[in-house]
C-alpha cells in the first residue's frame, strides 16, 4: 500500500499543537504528587513537534535545554545578560550554553 502524500490535515495540525501545550504545562505544573519526569515530556514534545512539523515558539524553547531535555530550574541552569544585548543560559547538567538576542 503506497503511502499519503501531501500536507496534514488541519486537524491533525491542531490537535498536535494542543498536545504540546498539554504536555508543556505540565512540565510547569509545580505539583509535587505527579509522577511527571519532565525529560520525557520535553522529548516528547520534541517528537510530535518533528512528526507534525510544528515548530515551538520563542518562550517555549526556552524553558529547557536543547542538549540534554532538561527543565530550566534554578538549581540547574544560569541565566546571564552580557553587556552587547545577549541573554546567555547555561545548563548546569551538560554545561551547553546558548545565546539569545535580548
Amino acid at each position: 500500500m503506497s503511502r499519503r502524500r501531501g500536507r496534514r490535515s488541519k486537524f491533525q495540525e491542531k490537535l498536535a499543537r494542543d498536545r504540546i501545550n498539554i504536555l508543556l504545562t505540565l512540565i510547569n505544573s509545580n505539583r509535587s504528587e505527579s509522577n511527571i519526569n519532565p525529560q520525557k515530556c520535553i522529548t516528547f514534545v520534541k517528537l510530535i513537534g518533528k512528526r507534525y512539523n510544528q515548530r515551538l515558539d520563542k518562550l517555549q524553547k526556552l524553558r529547557f535545554c536543547r542538549n540534554c531535555n532538561s527543565k530550566y530550574d534554578g538549581s540547574n541552569s544560569r541565566f546571564r545578560i552580557s553587556k552587547k544585548g545577549w541573554r546567555i543560559v547555561t545548563c548546569l547538567i551538560c554545561s551547553e550554553r546558548y545565546r539569545f538576542r535580548i
